[in-house]
């Protein structure tokens, strides 16, 4: 029986901005990584369609300055390639924001995210 497991990196040593902090770095994780559930379903959904459907994704945003809300979502890399998965995942990631606005805008450039099937 196979087993969707959806493996998700943080690389926020990506992040850019000069008054990014560790705590800033931590708390985008955290965001991100709640909207795993979410982000796992996109992927569920448009599995159904195409079982051969994997690969990486890698998203960029940004943290607004004065509302800390994500913006600006673009993806880098584009493995599986499925419109219908894409504008998921970008929506899900857009409902995030900090819980505090930085003050300056801050640039996410590079976070992986990871479809795959596996067998346990």
């Amino acid at each position: 029986m196979n087993r969707l497991v959806l493996l998700t990196l943080a690389l926020c040593g990506a992040c850019k901005s000069a008054g990014m902090t560790p705590t800033m770095r931590t708390e985008i994780q955290t965001k991100v990584e709640s909207a795993q559930p979410a982000i796992q379903s996109c992927y569920q959904r448009s599995v159904t369609t195409n079982r051969k459907l994997r690969g990486m994704m890698v998203a960029t945003f940004s943290a607004a300055a004065d509302t800390g809300k994500f913006q600006e979502i673009t993806l880098r890399r584009d493995e599986p390639n499925d419109p219908v998965l894409r504008f998921c995942v970008v929506s899900e990631i857009a409902k995030l924001g900090l819980d505090k606005p930085p003050g300056s805008r801050v640039v996410i450039d590079s976070y992986p995210i990871k479809f795959d099937w596996t067998t346990p």
